[in-house]
């Protein structure tokens, strides 16, 4: 009788010891669902990996959350954004070209403007003076960034730059690229013309938001929340320290 008291006992205490365990687990499981489901609600907007030390994220999703649209901005690069699109995995972008549309390859429908920048050819100071000019110089461009290839589509000694202007600013410090075809925006992030280095405008780009056509729903708000988070970038770098572009003035 005592050896069947104290199985009974046993099996009670294992009982008792799976309830408890059963329910520690569901509470520390339940945030996680919640918040995953508060995620799936959200817009993932696309920015570029030149922006990360300009682009406030807490900024943008609180002027986007009051103009009604929850954001969930992430950094990576144009091509791999230019995928992401037909995939799912993204929901638009923050900056794309007019031929944006052309690239993904899936409907999707354009925003406000967000920049009018410069396209430049970077080279030293005191030789080519325009595109024509180019011979055997390696021109790093921008991996994935259609413009600047297309611009020397038939130019033989192109360098595919994959990590973004910092990257391309360093190979051309270090001599491993002789210039760059770069946007006047993103060169601006990373510190404007390097000394002994001239800037040629080349052509003008048209910069917009682009957002998947199954969201067109939430257009209207989405381009509310980004003119506003606009202005308040510029008003922000109203007082920030001047850094020039052409070396002659601050733009």
């Amino acid at each position: 009788m005592a050896f069947r008291s104290q199985m009974k006992t046993v099996r009670n205490c294992v009982t008792v010891i799976i309830i408890v365990l059963a329910i520690f687990l569901s509470l520390q499981l339940l945030p996680s669902a919640q918040a995953n489901t508060g995620n799936d609600d959200c817009l993932r907007i696309a920015f570029p990996e030149a922006s990360k030390d300009s682009i406030p994220f807490d900024m943008y999703r609180a002027v986007m959350h009051g103009a009604g649209v929850c954001v969930d901005p992430v950094r990576m690069p144009n091509a791999r954004a230019i995928r992401s699109i037909p995939s799912g995995d993204i929901d638009g972008v923050f900056a794309g070209l007019d031929i944006f549309a052309e690239q993904v390859g899936v409907p999707v429908v354009r925003g406000v403007q967000v920049g009018n920048p410069d396209g430049l050819l970077v080279v030293p100071e005191g030789t080519v003076t325009t595109l024509k000019d180019l011979t055997s110089e390696r021109i790093g461009v921008w991996l994935g960034v259609t413009w600047s290839e297309q611009m020397l589509r038939d130019y033989p000694h192109l360098v595919e730059c994959p990590g973004g202007p910092p990257m391309m600013i360093d190979m051309l410090e270090h001599g491993r690229v002789d210039g760059l075809l770069i946007n006047s925006s993103s060169l601006q992030l990373v510190g404007g013309v390097p000394d002994g280095y001239t800037s040629i405008r080349v052509r003008k780009l048209i910069v917009h938001s682009w957002l998947d056509a199954e969201h067109a729903d939430v257009l209207a708000q989405f381009n509310a929340g980004t003119t506003e988070f606009l202005r308040k970038i510029r008003s922000r770098r109203k007082n920030a320290p001047c850094r020039q572009i052409d070396r002659t003035a601050c733009e």
